[in-house]
């Protein structure tokens, strides 16, 4: 019952993440390319200011600066829509 609900939580954050940001995954450590090393810091600083923790990842560590976003199966459901909606914009 309990890998059932696991499951469920997993399906509904990654159907969140490909409904919000149009990203399609089947793991829920989401790499997001920003491309720049200064704009991924700016996101990053902008979502913790709103307590959200996501990576930025720069170059030279990466090809092309990323936000990491883990959506981790204790987030809440609204948290992660705001999360999403943030860097879409």
């Amino acid at each position: 019952m309990e890998v059932n609900r696991l499951k469920m939580k997993i399906n509904k954050n990654l159907t969140i993440i490909h409904n919000i940001l149009n990203i399609k995954s089947k793991s829920l450590i989401i790499p997001i390319d920003i491309g720049d090393n200064k704009r991924v810091k700016e996101i990053q600083t902008i979502l913790q200011e709103k307590g959200y923790l996501v990576g930025a990842i720069r170059q030279p560590t990466v090809k092309s600066a990323i936000i990491r976003l883990i959506a981790k199966i204790d987030i809440e459901e609204k948290d992660l829509i705001k999360v999403c909606e943030i860097l879409k914009s």
